[in-house]
């Protein structure tokens, strides 16, 4: 800006043209127009293009980058932050420096000789700047960036599209050449990713035959243990179909002796009835035996009562029958006696005699009642 200051206030016209990649750099020089040239002044590298505006951009367009006129008496006066300044730019600066002044605030001082080498050295982004410039398809050249139009200065107002620009409006900035390349560099960079991806669908197709070869494996380890197993589970059904038909023969045996032996008991119960009845019978024999033996006292009280009235006589009369009585009365309790005795004996021979035992075997094998069992009067 101020050189396009200098040259206008000397009557020139002169323009301010910014160009290159807004992601990465950008650069800015001064177009003068001189006898009916538009010639190229840098005034950052303090250089000057030897051919016009037009023939350098026709030359950057075929790939043939334009040598430009350096100032070599021009010494620049370089400030280095240790903190922030790259090994390789304090390498370059200490082998290229003219000489190194004494350091200001912490900020190490060389006097260098400002070209764009010296920048390329020190600017820590130009290897991006490398890299946006090959994808394009341009060489590693910083000076192609001029093809790429940001911004115009025209002294009234900044034109910041390419085309309504003064001076670039029309023209034709893209370089087949580089255009070329650049397709070139993508179909490289393709058959790199493809190369690649085959060589990944390749790993994957082997890893993908292992994995086979190894699930073949697995299946046949695991139809051999199905196989296993089956065999396993028909042992398993057979086993349990002779544990059903044991349980099943089990329990029918069980049924059986359950209902032999509840036959059992109601015979028993039975047999228990009849004995109850049979000693019921034998207790109101014995009842109405001793109400009679009772009337009977009764009645020779009455009459030795009667007798004693009448003459002692027939008191002594009714004391020796008396007597007599008693001695029959204890007569009837012996035979009484003897009598339950002799039930009881036979009761007990009843229960433990082989005939009722087979009698109660038969009465059970034909299911019948039993018959009734002997008493006293039979």
């Amino acid at each position: 800006m101020a050189l396009w200051r200098a040259v206008t206030k000397k009557g020139f016209c002169s323009w301010c043209y910014e160009f290159g990649l807004a992601g990465s750099i950008t650069h800015t020089v001064t177009i003068v127009e001189a006898d009916g040239v538009l010639q190229i002044h840098d005034a950052f590298f303090n250089l000057t293009y030897p051919l016009g505006f037009y023939d350098v951009l026709d030359a950057l367009r075929d790939g043939r980058p334009v040598a430009a006129k350096t100032e070599v008496r021009d010494r620049k006066m370089y400030l280095s932050d240790p903190a922030l300044e790259s090994e390789a730019a304090v390498s370059w600066l200490e082998a290229n420096a003219d000489r190194e002044l004494d350091p200001i605030d912490g900020l190490r001082r060389f006097e260098v000789f400002w070209n764009l080498e010296a920048f390329i050295a020190t600017f820590p982004g130009v290897e991006a700047a490398y890299q946006d410039l090959e994808e394009k398809g341009y060489p590693r050249d910083l000076r192609f960036l001029m093809l790429h139009p940001i911004e115009m200065f025209d002294g009234k107002k900044s034109h910041k599209d390419p085309r309504t620009m003064p001076l670039l409006a029309g023209r034709d900035l893209a370089s087949p050449l580089a255009a070329a390349r650049a397709a070139v560099r993508r179909v490289s960079r393709e058959l790199v990713s493809e190369r690649e991806r085959s060589t990944e669908r390749d790993a994957a197709i082997y890893r993908l035959k292992a994995e086979r070869g190894a699930t073949q494996s697995d299946l046949a380890a695991a139809s051999t243990e199905a196989r296993r197993l089956g065999d396993q589970i028909v042992q398993l059904r057979a086993a349990l179909d002779d544990e059903t038909r044991r349980f099943a023969a089990e329990r029918q045996t069980l049924s059986q002796a359950l209902t032999e032996a509840e036959a059992q008991a109601v015979a028993s119960r039975v047999e228990t009835a009849v004995l109850r009845a049979e000693l019921t019978q034998a207790r109101a024999e014995w009842k109405a035996a001793r109400d009679g033996w009772e009337r009977d006292m009764a009645s020779l009280q009455a009459a030795a009562g009667l007798w004693i009235e009448q003459s002692s006589q027939a008191v002594q009369v009714a004391r020796s029958e008396l007597s007599a009585a008693a001695s029959e009365r204890q007569q009837i309790i012996a035979e009484r006696d003897r009598i339950r005795a002799d039930l009881a004996a036979r009761l007990h021979a009843w229960e433990n005699s082989p005939r009722r035992k087979i009698l109660s075997f038969f009465i059970r094998a034909i299911g019948k009642s039993p018959g009734k069992a002997p008493t006293s009067g039979d």
